[in-house]
């Protein structure tokens, strides 16, 4: 089994996390956005990425570019690792 399975034969296969940040009044970033992509196939994590357009780009393209490098482990995986 790779990936976590869904009922269906579906699976989920990667954990897209991002977090939103935080404008103050004026504009300026109090908290920066932030995403991280993290593989259940081959175990790995890309980025962090900060930045509101950092996090756009990153979030619009990481299912495509991450296939191209994606190759998955030969060990069974049972669900996401613990942080």
């Amino acid at each position: 089994m790779s990936g976590y399975p869904l009922p269906g034969g579906r699976q989920i296969t990667g954990v897209l996390t991002v977090a939103l940040g935080r404008q103050l009044k004026g504009g300026t970033w109090a908290e920066h956005p932030k995403a991280k992509y993290e593989c259940l196939l081959c175990r790995s994590v890309e980025g962090p990425v900060v930045g509101a357009a950092a996090v756009t780009a990153f979030t619009q393209t990481i299912r495509i570019t991450h296939s191209t490098s994606c190759h998955p482990s030969s060990a069974n995986q049972q669900g996401a690792r613990a942080a």
